[in-house]
């Protein structure tokens, strides 16, 4: 049985999350997906706080690395849950992938960044050059196209695109030794990569030259998972707000979680959270118009065959309860 809290839960229990650990009978033990392991970092903020506990959840992270990997695995159920970004999301399920988004992630803009070694110049000497990415047909393969053209460079012939799957954690360590000479990547990467001199962030995929205004990490559920259990479902979305909004209102404890987990310094990590946290969406509220705008770019790209619309791979029916949770998004939890 879940224990689904209401909205004046950080009201209750204010930021003591983590009393309710191992208080809660009948924990539903349940895996979120993500390909790579810089994603969904409130809620794993959220799990070490005991966010998910208080709601009857034993919440697991399962990192599968790579886009099209990660969503054959929602796709089969082996992961019921999870979040990648749109542009690796639509491709699959207009392929037939058999998962729906369900929510937004809070990286609701593209969180990707380019960082650049040192020792290049301008972007005309890029060319030739290795860039990292997390796989072929991950966000980063889609996404560096469209900013590469901005300065005259076909990432096909122009450059070496490298996936680096499982070796993604080390994206910095094979910057730093010369195997790669650039990387599009999340934070805090870039954060910790500038703190050990190895790089220097050139440019955001949000920034106005490079993308439309995108719908990017999306939050998603595997189809037949959805319909059987759409508590569970919303229970963990619950979840995921309740942690984003913890780690809003914790700064401090955040950035120390994440200078922990990618064993960075402190500076770094919470420079990484001030250059995100202001973009962040904390409500799991899709951003519809933007979603168009990634499936249009995947359409423009060849990701897909024809036009569609973003309304095709979306369930939206936790969409209205989310938004009028309003209680719990005002009170620092």
């Amino acid at each position: 049985m879940l224990l689904i809290l209401s909205r004046d839960v950080p009201t209750t229990i204010g930021i003591h999350y983590g009393k309710w650990k191992g208080l809660v009978s009948n924990m539903r033990a349940i895996e979120y997906g993500t390909p790579c392991g810089n994603d969904a970092l409130t809620v794993r903020f959220g799990i070490e706080q005991g966010v998910f506990d208080a709601l009857g959840l034993d919440l697991s992270m399962r990192t599968i690395f790579g886009g099209p990997e990660i969503a054959a695995a929602l796709d089969s159920g082996e992961v019921p849950v999870g979040s990648l970004g749109s542009t690796s999301a639509i491709p699959a399920m207009a392929a037939g992938k058999q998962f729906r988004i369900v929510a937004s992630g809070c990286r609701q803009q593209a969180h990707i960044f380019l960082g650049v070694n040192k020792s290049i110049a301008d972007y005309d000497a890029l060319r030739g050059k290795r860039i990292g990415v997390l796989s072929i047909g991950s966000c980063p393969s889609w996404i560096v196209q469209r900013m590469l053209i901005r300065h005259g460079l076909d990432s096909q012939r122009d450059v070496i695109l490298v996936p680096l799957l499982k070796d993604y954690p080390r994206i910095i360590e094979f910057m730093a030794d010369g195997r790669i000479d650039a990387c599009l990547a999340t934070e805090p990467n870039l954060s910790i990569g500038e703190d050990r001199g190895v790089l220097n962030t050139w440019a955001a995929a949000y920034e106005e030259p490079y993308l439309p205004r995108l719908q990017w990490i999306v939050r998603v559920a595997n189809s037949q998972f959805l319909a059987r259990e759409p508590e569970v479902v919303a229970n963990v979305l619950h979840g995921c707000r309740l942690a984003a909004h913890h780690a809003a209102h914790n700064v401090d404890d955040f950035a120390r979680f994440v200078a922990r987990y990618y064993g960075a310094s402190e500076m770094a990590a919470r420079h990484a959270v001030d250059r995100e946290l202001p973009r962040y969406q904390l409500d799991c509220q899709l951003d519809m118009p933007g979603l168009q705008n990634s499936v249009d770019m995947l359409h423009e790209l060849g990701g897909i065959a024809r036009a569609m619309k973003a309304r095709e791979f979306t369930d939206l029916q936790f969409q209205a309860d989310l938004a009028t949770k309003d209680n719990d998004a005002n009170n620092p939890c």
